[in-house]
């Protein structure tokens, strides 16, 4: 299917007739007609001199009008699916990694949980081309910054921008949370689903929160990871025994993700190794088949329209060379 930019200029079609008609300069003088012999080669030049001469013309023609084929898809396929990278960005998380609140960055080249966690997901992105990003973050409130997209680049300068100014002041994961699970709502399913977690610390649900977000979760069927990043003696090890009888928002939100019906995975990283492990981890759980629509933008076809006329004209300089123009 076509459509035109410009389609008015297609007005000018009748143009590509006036090869048609014969001009005086065709002719060669002669004394008599009768004399001339058959000519079968000019004759077939002639009316290739014509049909080139129309094909310029109206390609011309066409080319100028803008032609471009709308609305079309590619389906792709492969590993991946869709992702959403759920982040923390409150002023904890401008601490260094694997130390206390109390602590900031000193100037011996440590790193903050936001660097290596943005380095962590810039690495995790790379490594899956096939699938679909999507880019938020929290604290006071949610804030999109990359709905779901193919595009990588976009996901890794929204990452890029989280090291800009300072952490919100406080944690409200449980509107972070809600607005992840609703990008989900009225999308085709095209493969695995999953929202990744990062944070340096938990919250405490209500019990309407709770069941919002559990029954999106099981609707969408969508994966939840929690890369917990901790602070030394200040964050409660979620992984030991007794996280069920501790009475932290950490080990609560812990309790809380193990009861959904949907698939839940915790990670918990000190360190920048750890974090990079749990990506890779992510990585490799996240590897179901996938078919993928894309929606590509209008295609132009005016510099097709325009190469055939340039070859047309060509050839017509060809055989305007080898023309015999006089019997003098």
């Amino acid at each position: 299917m076509l459509d035109f930019t410009n389609p008015w200029v297609l007005a000018l079609l009748p143009l590509a007739a006036l090869p048609l008609l014969r001009r005086p300069a065709d002719s060669l003088p002669f004394s008599y007609v009768a004399w001339l012999p058959y000519d079968r080669v000019g004759r077939v030049v002639r009316m290739l001199w014509q049909v080139l001469a129309i094909g310029a013309i109206a390609a011309v023609v066409v080319g100028l009008a803008g032609p471009g084929s709308p609305n079309l898809q590619r389906r792709v396929s492969g590993t991946g699916g869709e992702i959403l990278i759920l982040m923390d960005r409150s002023a904890s998380m401008d601490a260094e990694l694997g130390r206390g609140l109390a602590k900031p960055l000193d100037a011996t080249g440590s790193e903050s949980k936001k660097q290596v966690a943005a380095r962590a997901l810039a690495t995790f992105v790379a490594q899956r081309p096939n699938d679909s990003f999507a880019f938020m973050l929290f604290g006071l409130q949610p804030m999109l910054a990359v709905p779901f997209t193919r595009d990588h680049a976009i996901v890794d300068a929204a990452m890029q921008a989280t090291q800009i100014g300072r952490g919100m002041p406080d944690t409200r994961l449980d509107a972070g949370l809600v607005a992840a699970v609703q990008l989900f709502d009225r999308r085709a399913r095209i493969g695995g689903r999953a929202i990744v977690l990062v944070s340096d610390g938990g919250a405490r649900l209500d019990s309407a929160v709770r069941e919002r977000i559990r029954d999106a979760l099981a609707q969408d069927g969508v994966a939840m990871y929690f890369v917990y990043l901790r602070s030394g003696v200040y964050s409660p090890d979620l992984s030991d025994a007794t996280a069920r009888l501790d009475s932290s928002a950490e080990a609560d939100l812990h309790r809380f993700f193990q009861s959904l019906p949907t698939p839940y995975h915790l990670f918990q990283a000190k360190d920048a190794a750890q974090m990079a492990q749990a990506m890779n981890e992510i990585g490799r759980r996240e590897n179901r088949q996938s078919i993928i629509v894309e929606r590509l933008p209008r295609q132009d076809r005016s510099r097709a329209c325009f190469a055939v006329a340039l070859v047309c004209c060509a050839v017509l300089l060809g055989l305007g060379s080898v023309q015999k123009r006089s019997w003098a």
